[in-house]
């Protein structure tokens, strides 16, 4: 049985640093924020990773190819279906007409993705909770989830920033920016949606700090193969990592940082920079807003450790 491994988080969490380190476990391919896959890949024909638009790329040529010789190549359907059932939030509705057409939409992409890879597990790093937890009882896949978090302080920084997004290649475009006080409410928001699930349903779950990742790699991702128990040797599976250092091939993830399209040596440090730039009083009033989960997951306090 094929495995899916779901990114459950905020963004601007590292999830595409971590999906990055993913990709290089044997029998592991990670195709990014999946959840986006029908506007930005099938409809608007963003870059892939690997630098080519969405249908020039032979990947996801296949994948497409396969969609539609069974007949489900509507993407903009998928897309609108899709949006529809996340109205639900966790609650899955198996009953309705629109759940099962979702369903049937998931499973044909990632049977897919799947075949045309000849990947064991599949990342889908959407970060999404209402997403990861519609596809929990996906039928015919074995689903597990990480949560991934990132000290609130550091997402809002990130979010305050313009960045530009080189998958839009015909214009120039910019990620959307947040104020400091929206970007802890999302934050909250996020959190409490990934605790109720990890609650809700009853699979493998393992919860990991993009700061722990940063800082030690190595120890991140065995305990990300022992813990939600992927059937990967971690002593010969990461050879691709030395020290701060990892070896990383061109892969074909849709959305995410632009740092998916990097290739080679990729030098792993934490990201900063908030400490330094960002605005006391932005500072402030994340710290302020989100003080329960800054407590809750060892953002405070000298050597403070998550709890729960």
């Amino acid at each position: 049985m094929t495995g899916i491994l779901f990114i459950v988080g905020s963004s601007r969490s590292g999830s595409t640093l971590l999906e990055r380190l993913l990709n290089e476990l044997p029998g592991v391919v990670s195709v990014g924020e999946l959840q986006r896959v029908w506007r930005r890949g099938f409809v608007e024909n963003q870059l892939c990773s690997c630098g080519q638009p969405f249908h020039d790329c032979a990947f996801w040529g296949e994948v497409r190819g396969r969609l539609a010789a069974g007949g489900d190549l509507d993407a903009v359907a998928a897309d609108r279906l899709s949006r529809r059932v996340y109205k639900a939030g966790l609650r899955r509705t198996k009953a309705t007409d629109d759940q099962a057409a979702f369903g049937r939409h998931w499973q044909h992409l990632f049977t897919a993705i799947a075949e045309v890879s000849g990947a064991r597990w599949l990342v889908d790093s959407s970060k999404t909770p209402q997403h990861a937890a519609q596809l929990a009882g996906l039928p015919g896949f074995d689903t597990r989830y990480l949560h991934l978090v990132r000290d609130p302080r550091a997402v809002a920084f990130s979010k305050m920033r313009r960045r530009l997004r080189p998958e839009i290649h015909w214009m120039e475009s910019y990620m959307a920016t947040r104020s400091a006080g929206a970007s802890a409410a999302s934050w909250n928001t996020t959190q409490r949606l990934a605790e109720r699930m990890r609650r809700q349903i009853d699979r493998p779950w393992m919860r990991l700090r993009y700061e722990d990742l940063a800082a030690d790699p190595r120890r991140a991702l065995a305990t990300v193969v022992e813990t939600l128990g992927l059937p990967v040797d971690a002593d010969t599976g990461l050879g691709f990592l030395s020290g701060p250092i990892a070896q990383v091939q061109v892969g074909h993830s849709v959305s995410g940082n632009p740092m998916r399209f990097q290739h080679g040596d990729l030098r792993i440090a934490a990201d900063d920079e908030w400490r330094r730039a960002m605005p006391a009083r932005s500072r402030f009033e994340v710290a302020l807003r989100c003080w329960r989960g800054l407590r809750r997951y060892g953002y405070t306090g000298n050597g403070a450790q998550p709890t729960g």
